[in-house]
């Protein structure tokens, strides 16, 4: 569907939500919740970025391998992830379907709702579809944690005026998993 379609028909079916007196909170996975530094270290990762690199783990079969290594057992922060509510607040990434639905079951946060989307620009109309579609009530403020808040902060205005609400963007800093995250408010 056009996004243009897609935005008049959400619309249609947001003049007919309730605003509640809740929020919401959406993070992102990789880099937010569980740093990907072990997984960039490894010989395989060096010099590849985004597509070469998820062309290169789908062909050589390297997700489950990779999921072993580096996801299954490892202990990460917990600042994020233990403000996320079943049911309720949602885990929003990017990157491979297959191998973030492992990741996020490897970390046992497969409990909490999520959406992969295949580019970060596509978190805003996922953002809205998410409030509309399934959470159906306009939630008085929405929380995003992001290690790379840009098309959020672009679109906050937007965001804000099209669902009646206030987004807070939490700039996540992680250097691994054996440290807190820095989290600060930006606007």
């Amino acid at each position: 569907m056009n996004p243009e379609k897609e935005l008049i028909e959400l619309e249609k079916k947001k003049n007919k939500l309730e605003q509640k007196d809740i929020d919401l909170i959406i993070s992102d996975f990789d880099d937010t919740i569980f740093s990907t530094k072990k997984l960039i270290d490894r010989d395989y990762r060096k010099w590849r970025r985004w597509a070469e690199w998820n062309t290169f783990i789908v062909e050589n079969n390297l997700i489950d391998k990779i999921i072993d290594e580096i996801y299954k057992g490892v202990k990460y922060p917990k600042d994020i992830s233990s403000k996320l509510r079943k049911n309720h607040d949602l885990i929003l990434t990017v990157w491979i379907d297959e191998f973030q639905i492992k990741k996020i079951k490897a970390t046992w946060l497969d409990y909490i709702n999520n959406v992969i989307v295949d580019t970060a620009e596509k978190k805003i109309i996922e953002t809205i579809k998410y409030v509309v579609n399934n959470l159906k009530f306009i939630p008085n403020k929405i929380t995003i944690f992001e290690d790379r808040p840009k098309y959020f902060l672009e679109n906050k205005d937007f965001i804000e005026k099209f669902l009646w609400t206030k987004l807070e963007i939490m700039f996540v800093e992680m250097t691994s998993n054996n440290k807190e995250p820095k989290i600060k408010k930006i606007d």
